[in-house]
C-alpha cells in the first residue's frame, strides 16, 4: 500500500497542495487533451446522469458536463472543492469513494481520473462505483500504471519506484481482478499518458451487466 493510500495522510497532502494543485498535479499527469481522448470512448446519451469520483477541482467534470445531461461529483477533500469553479451544471457534494451517498442504480456512468491512487481499498470502491451505476452504464477508472521494472527509460523507473512508494498502483492483471472482485463485467485497460511519459497511466473500462430479461 502507497504512503498516500490514507485518508489522513492524503487530506494533509491535498491541503498542502490545493493551491497548485491543477496547474502542477493536473495539467502535469492528466491534461485535460488525455482526459478528452479517454472520455470520447465512453457512450453518451442525451439526459444520461454522470458521477464524477474523486473529482478534486473539477476538471474532469467540466469535460464531462460537454457530453452528459446531468453531472455530480464527489470528493473526500475539502480544500480541493472549495477551489472547484463548480459551474451550476455540476453538483458537487463532499464525500467518501467508499461509502457513496447516492441510492442504488442511479448513475449511467461512472468516471475517476486519478483517484484511485489514494483508494484506501480499491475493489470496495469500484465496488460501490458498480452500486450505483444502472444496468448497462459504464466505468472509466484511471491510475497510474504499474509497468515490467527495469526500463530502459530512466525517467519511467523513476517514476515508477515513486508511484509505487506513495500510491496505488496496477498492471494488466490487477485491474481485471479488482474489476471482476467488484462485480464489473466486460474490463478492459490500455495504458497511456502524457507526452512526457506515455506509460504512466493505466486506463480500466468496464460494464454493469443487463438485468437477465
Amino acid at each position: 500500500m502507497g504512503l498516500l493510500q490514507d485518508t489522513a495522510t492524503a487530506s494533509a497532502w491535498y491541503e498542502a497542495v490545493s493551491s497548485i494543485y491543477d496547474p502542477l498535479v493536473a495539467e502535469t499527469f492528466w491534461p485535460r487533451r488525455l482526459q478528452r481522448r479517454l472520455l470520447d470512448t465512453l457512450e453518451f446519451a442525451t439526459g444520461d446522469r454522470v458521477l464524477d469520483v474523486g473529482c478534486g477541482t473539477g476538471v474532469t467534470c467540466d469535460l464531462l458536463a460537454e457530453r452528459a445531461g446531468r453531472v455530480e461529483a464527489i470528493d473526500l477533500s475539502e480544500p480541493q472543492l472549495r477551489r472547484a469553479d463548480q459551474p451550476e451544471s455540476v453538483e458537487f457534494i463532499g464525500g467518501d469513494a467508499h461509502q457513496l451517498p447516492y441510492t442504488d442504480e442511479t448513475f449511467d456512468a461512472v468516471v475517476s481520473v486519478g483517484a484511485i491512487l489514494y483508494f484506501v481499498d480499491p475493489v470496495a470502491a469500484l465496488a460501490e462505483a458498480h452500486r450505483v451505476t444502472r444496468p448497462g452504464g459504464e466505468l472509466l477508472v484511471a491510475g497510474f500504471n504499474r509497468p515490467p521494472f527495469p526500463t530502459l527509460n530512466p525517467v519511467e523507473n523513476v517514476a515508477t519506484v515513486a508511484n509505487e512508494t506513495f500510491f496505488h498502483t496496477w498492471g494488466r492483471e490487477d485491474v481485471e481482478t479488482c474489476l471482476t472482485a467488484a462485480g464489473w463485467y466486460d474490463g478492459d485497460s490500455e495504458v497511456t499518458g502524457p507526452v512526457w511519459h506515455p506509460r504512466l497511466a493505466r486506463v480500466a473500462t468496464a460494464r454493469k451487466a443487463e438485468r437477465p430479461r
